[in-house]
């Protein structure tokens, strides 16, 4: 083979087994923190309805708000 096709060649084998060994890498990054979500994530609320009821309020007044200045969402 000639020089520059070796050359060529080699640097594209190369470039291939790293992104492939990244690739694994970042499989198994994500295989082994799956199986720690449930510690990686907050805890869920003990009281799941007073979440819900915050988070409606948060929008029942953002709505009120928008509607006061004379704008009005699309939302």
């Amino acid at each position: 083979m000639d020089t520059g096709l070796g050359t060529g060649l080699a640097i594209t084998v190369l470039g291939m087994a790293i992104v492939f060994c990244f690739i694994a890498l970042l499989a198994l990054t994500i295989h082994l923190l799956s199986r720690f979500r449930g510690e990686l994530v907050a805890a869920p609320s003990e009281r799941p309805g007073e979440l819900v009821a915050v988070i409606g309020a948060a929008i029942h007044a953002h709505r009120m708000s928008a509607r006061s200045s004379g704008r009005r969402g699309t939302s």
